[in-house]
């Protein structure tokens, strides 16, 4: 059973997600991505088989994901382009805030003591920040092609980008240009060692997965190795996937799941059992 929801984020925008919860289960909450959206290819499938394992499962855009009402278009293109790091870490604290609190749909069947994180990519900073805070009952992260950094612009960049007052960024598949602010900027530098994914994943406390795929276009794969490093010993484990790049060759519209998706999945549902204890 599937239920959308609103939430409204600390600058009054709306946060608008999914909840998959068939039964009574752990509650695992997906984390996009950089132009990426809950309903992006192989989100609703992730949710699908996580769910049909007797997880919870929440899936949500950011408040300046930039997709609207219709759930493809990117038809807010200034949220998107004013968009911050600390921004999403508000938002995913206040969708936790609201598993804890009950106010989601289908509530009675989320066991909110038991909570993992999946994030890809830029979605790993949310989702490291949060859980490294010990603020909610996160006993579980998978980092899905996980980024290691917030500043991974040169000086040269960053002075061009202040210049212009905006860094130009293109979605191929829409063919959109997005003129992205200096607010990221800005938030980057100054809230760098609050975001730092390396500096929260060394005070993490639950364990956690790194996912990366070995030719990935977008992302290092050395970065998901750092992250897994920073862990206490024995509180992390790492899964490198051969051939596939940064969406594990997953497309948009989902086309079907390809080998390493498959492998993808399977690593997180493994981890998720083990570390939040199944289904129950």
């Amino acid at each position: 059973m599937v239920q959308p929801f609103r939430l409204q984020s600390d600058e009054g925008l709306p946060i608008r997600g999914d909840v998959d919860a068939p039964a009574r289960g752990p509650v695992v909450v997906c984390v996009h991505g950089f132009k990426g959206f809950k309903d992006w290819g192989f989100w609703p499938e992730t949710a699908r088989r996580l769910s049909g394992a007797g997880y919870s499962v929440i899936r949500f855009n950011f408040s300046h994901a930039g997709v609207g009402e219709d759930r493809e278009s990117f038809s807010e293109a200034s949220l998107f382009e004013s968009g911050t790091y600390s921004a999403e870490v508000a938002d995913l604290r206040r969708v936790l805030a609201g598993v804890e609190a009950g106010e989601l749909p289908l509530a009675d069947r989320m066991d909110a003591s038991r909570i993992g994180l999946l994030g890809h990519s830029r979605g790993s900073i949310s989702t490291l920040a949060v859980a490294a805070s010990g603020e909610f009952s996160v006993r579980s992260v998978v980092l899905w092609n996980p980024v290691a950094r917030v500043l991974w612009w040169d000086e040269g960049q960053r002075r061009q980008w202040r210049e212009k007052g905006f860094w130009e960024v293109v979605n191929t598949r829409t063919r959109q240009v997005f003129r992205v602010s200096t607010a990221l900027l800005d938030d980057a530098e100054k809230n760098q060692e609050a975001l730092d994914p390396v500096g929260n994943a060394g005070r993490l406390e639950t364990p956690l997965l790194a996912v990366v795929a070995q030719e990935d276009e977008s992302v290092p794969p050395e970065s998901g190795i750092r992250l897994a490093r920073a862990i206490p010993a024995g509180s992390a484990s790492f899964v490198e996937i051969p051939r596939t790049g940064h969406t594990f060759g997953a497309v948009h519209p989902f086309a079907g799941a390809t080998a390493a998706l498959e492998e993808a999945l399977r690593a997180a549902r493994e981890h998720f059992d083990r570390t939040l204890g199944g289904a129950r």
